[in-house]
């Protein structure tokens, strides 16, 4: 989980297990470093929603340090931030600008492979005049991370050793996992317990078929990482 090494005293939380609100805490354009054991190192800026943001939406500010998502149109050269969660209007929260970002894709993007934008906030493959700068794509939508988890038979309560490397949305699997999507819908700040769910937030509807000690694995279905590093979308080609 992101701690702040900024010299800043009662950062709003980076991770998952926060949930942003219509409350402004910090002030806007705030930016923070932030480290974490299995993410790295990161920069975070404060933002307020004014668009229907997801996980890992490409996001764009103005002057006001107001966020919409990224379009989806050629030659923008304007600098983009990754939702570290959901942001519905009105909604105060943060973007990253440089790290290891998890970030929702269109399609499977091989590993190293240059992106572009594909759709309205939305990581795909190259295209002419939208590639995204600043980006090195480093996980495929097919990537996947295990650990051992405990599962409960009618309980949607996963208890694993440590989650590093899950996040929001990762879709689940599993012997006693419900069948079809499940994701993970909720982080505990111990850094141990999961949730799963039909999306993010909603943590129902998904509950263990058996008690026992498995094998968890996560995959990015719908999301991909990289490193980024002040990403901007492709300007002008002259």
């Amino acid at each position: 989980m992101f701690s702040a090494i900024t010299p800043f005293a009662g950062t709003q939380p980076f991770n998952d297990w926060f949930v942003p609100d219509t409350v402004q805490r910090h002030v806007l354009g705030m930016r923070v470093l932030a480290v974490d054991p299995y993410w790295g190192a990161g920069e975070f800026q404060y933002i307020k929603s004014t668009d229907a943001l997801v996980k890992g939406s490409l996001v764009v500010w103005d002057e006001l340090n107001q966020g919409v998502l990224l379009p989806s149109t050629t030659i923008q050269g304007f600098p983009f931030g990754v939702a570290m969660a959901p942001m519905a209007s009105g909604v105060f929260g943060w973007i990253q600008l440089t790290g290891l970002a998890v970030y929702k894709t269109s399609a499977t993007v091989a590993a190293d492979a240059a992106v572009a934008i594909a759709a309205a906030g939305v990581v795909g493959a190259s295209a002419v005049s939208k590639q995204l700068v600043g980006v090195r794509n480093r996980f495929a939508a097919t990537a996947t991370k295990t650990v051992a988890a405990g599962t409960t038979n009618g309980s949607n309560k996963l208890t694993t050793t440590g989650y590093d490397g899950f996040f929001l949305g990762m879709v689940l699997t599993g012997t006693g996992i419900a069948a079809a999507t499940t994701v993970v819908a909720a982080l505990d700040p111990d850094g141990r317990t999961m949730y799963t769910g039909t999306a993010i937030g909603a943590a129902s509807g998904k509950n263990s078929t058996a008690t026992g000690q498995i094998t968890l694995t996560g995959t990015y279905t719908g999301y991909g990482a990289g490193v980024i590093n002040h990403p901007f979308a492709q300007g002008a080609i002259t």
